[in-house]
């Protein structure tokens, strides 16, 4: 499952997350992850200290601060939004992991790296943001 750059996945998307609240914060609170059933994931970082890279000329809603990753994918994607995944979610405190299936994000001081089986993620930061 890839998380295309449109509107109508994004909508479809964000009805399924209020069916399945499973989903976490930083301890700062300036990321929050939200698991999709067991085959993806997607973060959104709230502040930024860096640029974020160019707007795809296809994007016209949110872009910049939204990251999501399926269990198949190659490799983690900054993605265009329309919506938002912001909830109460606990704090996944330093030094722990969450994961839901094949997805796994690890919190640590330095912020929150999400990956996949096949090694393919993202890393979030208030100063770095990088998809592999």
């Amino acid at each position: 499952m890839a998380f295309p750059f449109a509107t109508a996945a994004v909508f479809a998307m964000a009805a399924f997350a209020q069916d399945v609240p499973n989903g976490f914060r930083s301890p700062t609170g300036n990321i929050q992850c939200l698991f999709f059933d067991a085959s993806s994931v997607r973060c959104t970082i709230a502040a930024l200290s860096n640029r974020p890279e160019q707007r795809p000329s296809g994007c016209e809603l949110e872009w910049g601060h939204d990251f999501g990753l399926a269990a198949s994918s190659r490799e983690g994607e900054r993605l265009c939004v329309g919506d938002t995944i912001a909830g109460n979610y606990p704090v996944l405190h330093y030094g722990e992991s969450a994961g839901y299936g094949a997805v796994t994000c690890r919190s640590a001081r330095k912020g929150v790296t999400c990956f996949n089986r096949a090694g393919a993620g993202f890393e979030l930061s208030r100063s770095l943001q990088r998809v592999f």
